[in-house]
């Protein structure tokens, strides 16, 4: 894992990670790590075993070296680098809230852990790389400042194609119990005025059958699938910093609505498509629930996304390699 002679002037490049990964984190990472080979050379180390090769014949302490890792339980890897000496840059890549999203699973002392490896991150000078300024927030308040943080929100670097109107066809992303709240969507449109698509569901639970309600499971290409089957998708998720699947779904030339709180307080998007996080009206059956109303508005007034969302329009379709740049090798 050690340059070459034709390396020994590039910039080295570590992703540190030794849990398999999820198709849309694995995508984003991807794309970031060919970036990062246009400047310098990167290695995967999937294993401890290639970590300690790795410590072992002093790659840690190249000149010009940086790690990245992709969840806080690499915390004591950060702390075996330090007493080793090295001086590296160690980069933290936060995609979504872990505390969140395992307390969701009630596993309570893993996210204890997260909460503990998350503070001796900061403490040990890690520099904090937050997918948007949600999670920035976040964390800032839980950690009591965050001492190196930038934000590298998912973009694409070209222009959108062009939104449809929404049309009352719907779409849902992601799998029941899970930080996705898909059983809060249902249960609010639950009155049946929209036709809704659920992707990303490995089960369909009897309680959730409805006649509106199509389940697709997981489907190999989604963009695809949400340009042919919906024109809105509804993001209730209280988890993740900067979906993939919301970039997936204006790629898919549909509009989107998100609620007010966190993981998307901080998004630049129109309070004309938003909705309120709260509890459904199941003891109100004859009553529209939030969500519902909001719906039914931008059906009626066939508002134009993109007119309405100018900047979150300009977010998607700034360069990412340039703001990849702005951080890690800033001119």
């Amino acid at each position: 894992m050690c340059a070459t002679k034709s390396q020994e002037n590039s910039k080295y490049h570590f992703l540190v990670h030794f849990w398999p990964s999820k198709d849309g984190f694995h995508k984003r990472m991807e794309l970031f790590l060919d970036v990062l080979q246009t400047k310098g050379h990167v290695e995967k180390i999937r294993t401890f075993k290639s970590f300690l090769k790795c410590l072992s014949t002093g790659c840690f302490h190249k000149k010009g070296t940086d790690v990245f890792f992709y969840t806080s339980l690499m915390a004591p890897v950060l702390i075996l680098l330090r007493l080793v000496g090295s001086r590296i840059t160690v980069y933290y890549m936060v995609r979504g809230d872990e505390v969140t999203y395992v307390k969701q699973a009630r596993r309570y002392f893993r996210a204890f852990v997260a909460f503990v490896f998350q503070k001796l991150m900061n403490f040990l000078n890690c520099h904090f790389i937050f997918a948007s300024e949600d999670l920035r927030v976040l964390f800032d308040q839980r950690l009591g400042g965050v001492r190196r943080a930038y934000v590298l929100p998912n973009t694409i670097g070209r222009t959108l194609p062009p939104i449809r109107q929404f049309d009352g066809r719907v779409a849902l992303v992601g799998d029941f119990g899970s930080v996705k709240n898909i059983e809060w969507a249902i249960e609010s449109l639950s009155k049946g005025i929209f036709e809704v698509h659920l992707f990303g569901n490995k089960s369909m639970p009897d309680k959730w059958k409805r006649s509106w309600l199509h389940a697709h499971g997981v489907v190999t290409d989604l963009t695809a699938h949400l340009r042919s089957s919906c024109s809105l998708v509804v993001f209730p998720d209280t988890s993740s910093g900067f979906p993939n699947v919301l970039v997936e779904a204006l790629e898919a030339d549909c509009c989107v609505v998100v609620h007010r709180n966190f993981p998307f307080r901080y998004l630049p998007i129109s309070d004309d498509w938003r909705f309120n996080l709260s509890a459904s009206n199941g003891r109100l059956p004859r009553a529209q629930s939030q969500l519902e109303q909001v719906l039914s508005k931008l059906l009626c007034e066939q508002r134009d996304f993109k007119s309405d969302n100018l900047e979150l329009v300009k977010l998607i379709e700034s360069d990412w390699e340039k703001r990849v740049w702005d951080i890690f090798d800033p001119k």
